[in-house]
């Protein structure tokens, strides 16, 4: 192996594997139901149960490049050859010392790994990582696989959360090809700077994550995104296995430029001292994922971006309503100062449903009606026959994006769950206000 040999890991567990004997393996900490690896390079999938390979930590950040190691391992007569590449993934302790030159630090805090520092463990962290060292590059790799806590984002955070993210992709820190090309970086820092914000309240994403796995294939076209280009987040990560937290889109000439983000919180297993560190270097969102997606192209609820495709689906049907979230006065001071246009914040929520009078108003029941389903219901896209011209006595062809039919009050009828629409609730308020 060496820094150009494509990491690989096991598309069933998701585990970074090493090489033994010329054989892709899981690692030694692995404990699982003995499967066989089945590898794939990581750069195919969002996520992947890495872990620091200085210290075990269960949260990298960094990958840093220094020397590749073969290990010869003897056992029971036989001899074995054990591979560990160039790339080492670090954590945000580990890389600090490595940028800092203090590199006994993290056998130093390999050894503290069961509570107590273990001398025999500290002697075989620093003979392993002595190599690593001796033929260590500059600048390090922003690791994005890492399945982090989620972050709360809330409406009155968009601005500090974009302004860290153009941040990060106009800085120094590398991130991986295959997740952004180096050559966009500063112009999509440019068009990020400038575009509007959109989050979706706490009810309007709790039914995008619960209709997203039955949406049938909407076609990506100018009418079904909502704006030229924009940044959208919602409070909770979406999607499948959870990990989508925003995403942005800008236009191109014939297509999008899509940009999934996962969202870097704190929780159990986290240092909290290190959390300012983070912020500063990286902030909220990490990408994960960008597609550039022609006109007319077809997303279903299985795809990664399907979330997203669900959520303009519900704008185009004109299921919500958007009302614009005034920027805090610490925002608007700083945006004064800096000579900036206040940032455009948009909060996307489900419209109210109607009273019980209203329907009825609306839809008053007559003798020999055929009854209505009690439910809404995804309908696939299709061609509908459009009538236009003098008399409308013309037709042309028009496609229809998915949507769900019936009553906006009924609820929503899936394959395993039903969930009904509702108003934003005193809960939903304190959370939209909550900051982390």
């Amino acid at each position: 192996m060496n820094p150009h040999t494509p990491a690989m890991a096991c598309t069933v567990c998701l585990m970074p594997l090493n090489v033994l004997n010329g054989e892709h393996v899981h690692p030694r900490y692995f404990d699982g139901d003995g499967h066989r690896p089945v590898p794939v390079p990581t750069a195919s999938l969002d996520t992947v149960l890495h872990m620091c390979d200085f210290c075990g930590d269960s949260k990298p950040l960094w990958i840093h490049i220094g020397g590749e190691q073969v290990l010869r391992v003897v056992s029971g007569g036989s001899e074995t050859l054990q591979g560990y590449g160039a790339a080492w993934s670090a954590c945000v302790a580990c890389s600090a010392d490595i940028e800092a030159g203090r590199y006994q630090e993290p056998a130093k805090r390999a050894a503290f790994k069961f509570g107590r520092f273990d001398e025999l463990l500290w002697v075989a962290a620093s003979a392993m990582h002595a190599p690593f060292f001796e033929q260590l590059q500059p600048g390090r790799t922003l690791l994005t696989t890492t399945p982090w806590p989620p972050a709360r984002l809330t409406a009155d955070m968009m601005p500090k959360v974009r302004d860290r993210l153009t941040g990060l992709l106009r800085g120094p820190v590398n991130l991986p090809d295959p997740v952004i090309d180096p050559r966009q970086r500063r112009a999509l820092a440019a068009r990020l700077d400038l575009i509007p914000m959109y989050w979706i309240n706490h009810e309007y994403t709790a039914q995008v994550q619960a209709v997203t796995a039955d949406q049938p294939t909407a076609w990506v076209n100018d009418d079904l995104v909502p704006s030229e280009a924009g940044l959208l987040a919602w409070p909770e990560p979406v999607g499948h296995p959870g990990q989508l937290a925003a995403a942005s889109w800008i236009a191109h000439e014939d297509g999008w430029l899509v940009v999934g983000y996962r969202s870097i919180g704190s929780g159990a297993g986290i240092d909290e001292a290190l959390m300012p560190t983070l912020r500063h270097q990286v902030g909220w969102l990490v990408p994960i994922r960008t597609e550039y997606i022609p006109r007319g192209t077809g997303i279903d609820g299985a795809h990664p971006l399907g979330p997203l495709a669900t959520t303009w689906l519900f704008i185009h049907q004109r299921m919500t309503e958007t009302i614009a979230a005034k920027p805090d006065k610490a925002t608007a001071k700083a945006y004064a100062r800096a000579k900036r246009p206040a940032p455009e914040v948009r909060i996307v929520q489900i419209r109210p449903r109607p009273t019980p009078s209203a329907r009825e108003a609306t839809n008053p029941v007559s003798p020999g009606t055929r009854a209505k389903p009690d439910y809404r219901f995804w309908v696939s896209p299709h061609d509908r026959q459009q009538a236009y011209g003098p008399g409308r006595t013309l037709r042309k062809k028009i496609e229809i994006q998915p949507f769900l039919k019936g009553d906006q009050h009924l609820p929503i009828k899936l394959s395993t769950t039903v969930r009904a629409l509702g108003k934003s609730t005193a809960k939903d308020a304190a959370q939209d206000t909550s900051q982390e």
